[in-house]
C-alpha cells in the first residue's frame, strides 16, 4: 500500500508521533512518504531524528507541485497526524481535490487543551486572547465527524473512538542489567511544566544518601546540582543510549489536561528496555504499564521517595523491569502494532483483506 503523511511540523518532538505510524508502514513494507505544512526547512528537523532513514522520507508539501500531486493521487490513503489544522486540514482539502480517504490519527489531547473542556470556567478567559486558535480547534472538532481514527491510549480513545494504536516501538532488546548498588535514574525529554521533572528532582535532593544520580536530556539550568547531569538535546538513537544505560525511569507528569490524555512514547521505550519504571497516577500511563511498575500520586514528593527507597535494590530493579519488557513486547513493538495499524488502515480505503 502507498500512504501520505501529513504532519503539520518537522521541528519539534510532535514529530515523534508520525514516525512511529512510519516505522508502522516500514514495518509492513509500505510506500509512505511525509509531507510537512510547517514552515520550518528540512535541515531543521527536530534533533533526536535527524540523520535516520525517516528524514529521507520528509519533503516539505507545495500545493503547485505537479510531482507532489501525483504521488498523493496515487496513494491509497492519506494519513493525517494530528487534528491540526496545517495537518488534518490540508489533509482533508487534498482527499477532497483527489478524492482519496482520510484517517485522523489522535495522540495527545490537542483540541481538549484548545478548548479547556476540563475546565469549562477558563473558557471565557482564553477565548479572548487566543480567539484564533480556539476558532481552528472547533472547525477541527467538527470535521472530525464521521473522519475514521486512530488513538494513541484508552483516554482519547473514549472521547474519540477509534482503534488504539499506542506508540510503536523498535525491540532492541534488554538494557544494562541491573547490578549496581548506586542506581541512575534517566529523563529523555525536555524539561517542560507539565513533565514535572521538579518533583523527581526534589524527590533525589531529600534521598541523596540512596547514591542516585540523574541524567537529563535537556540543557543544564542555572540551579542544577552534583548528582544531575544535564546533557542537552540528543539525537533518536543517543536517548535511547541513554535509557538502556539507566537503571531507573521516573514519568512524574502533573495531572494537567495534557498529561491526563497523553501517553509518553519514552514510557515504550524504558519498558522494552527492561528498566525499573514509576509513573503518576495518569490513566494512559498506568494503562500502558498494567501493574508492570510502580505508580505515584502526581506531584508527590513522598510517594517518590517510597518508590526510590525501593528501587535502590537490584533485585527490585530487575523484576519489575522484567516484567516491564515483557509487558511492552506484547503491546508496544511494530511487530504487535502492525496487524491492528494495518487493520484500521484497509478499512479507512473500505477493504479488509490484508
Amino acid at each position: 500500500m502507498r500512504i501520505s503523511l501529513f504532519t503539520s511540523d518537522i521541528a519539534n518532538n510532535s514529530l515523534g508521533r508520525t514516525y512511529s505510524l512510519w516505522l508502522l508502514c516500514e514495518h509492513l513494507q509500505w510506500d509512505a512518504q511525509v509531507y510537512y505544512t510547517g514552515p520550518t526547512a528540512i535541515d531543521e528537523i527536530w534533533a533526536p531524528l535527524k540523520g535516520t532513514a525517516f528524514a529521507e522520507h520528509c519533503q516539505k508539501y507545495d500545493e503547485s507541485s505537479q510531482a507532489q500531486r501525483a504521488t498523493i493521487k496515487a496513494s491509497a490513503l492519506i494519513v493525517a497526524a494530528k487534528p491540526h489544522a496545517p495537518s488534518f486540514g490540508v489533509a482533508m482539502r487534498v482527499a477532497s481535490n483527489i478524492g482519496k480517504p482520510v484517517l485522523l490519527d489522535v495522540d495527545d489531547p490537542d483540541i481538549e487543551v484548545q478548548l479547556s473542556w476540563e475546565r469549562p470556567l477558563r473558557r471565557a478567559a482564553r477565548a479572548l486572547i487566543r480567539r484564533e486558535a480556539i476558532s481552528s480547534a472547533k472547525l477541527m472538532r467538527k470535521m472530525m465527524a464521521g473522519v475514521p481514527t486512530i488513538v494513541s491510549n484508552p483516554v482519547l480513545q473514549s472521547r474519540w473512538g477509534g482503534e488504539i494504536i499506542p506508540h510503536a516501538r523498535t525491540d532492541s532488546g534488554p538494557g544494562r542489567p541491573h547490578a549496581l548498588s548506586t542506581p541512575t535514574i534517566a529523563f529523555v525529554g525536555t524539561d517542560h511544566p507539565h513533565k514535572g521533572l521538579a518533583t523527581l528532582r526534589r524527590a533525589l535532593e531529600r534521598n541523596q544518601g540512596l547514591g542516585y544520580r540523574l541524567v537529563v536530556t535537556d540543557d543544564e539550568p542555572s540551579d542544577s546540582r552534583p548528582w544531575e547531569d544535564w546533557i542537552g538535546q540528543t539525537t533518536l538513537a543517543a536517548g535511547l543510549n541513554v535509557v538502556a544505560n539507566s537503571d531507573v525511569v521516573i514519568l512524574p507528569s502533573k495531572k494537567t489536561v495534557i498529561a491526563n490524555g497523553q501517553l509518553p512514547a519514552k514510557l515504550m521505550d524504558a519498558m522494552l528496555f527492561g528498566r525499573a519504571i514509576a509513573v503518576s497516577d495518569l490513566k494512559p500511563m498506568t494503562w500502558a504499564l498494567d501493574g508492570a511498575g510502580r505508580v505515584f500520586p502526581p506531584g508527590s514528593v513522598a510517594g517518590l521517595t517510597e518508590i526510590l527507597h525501593e528501587f535502590s535494590d537490584p533485585s527490585i530493579r530487575k523484576r519489575i523491569g522484567d516484567s516491564a519488557r515483557e509487558r511492552a513486547l506484547s503491546m508496544f513493538t511494530v511487530e504487535s502494532l502492525a496487524p491492528a495499524f494495518a487493520l484500521a488502515c484497509h478499512s479507512a480505503v473500505g477493504s479488509t483483506v490484508l
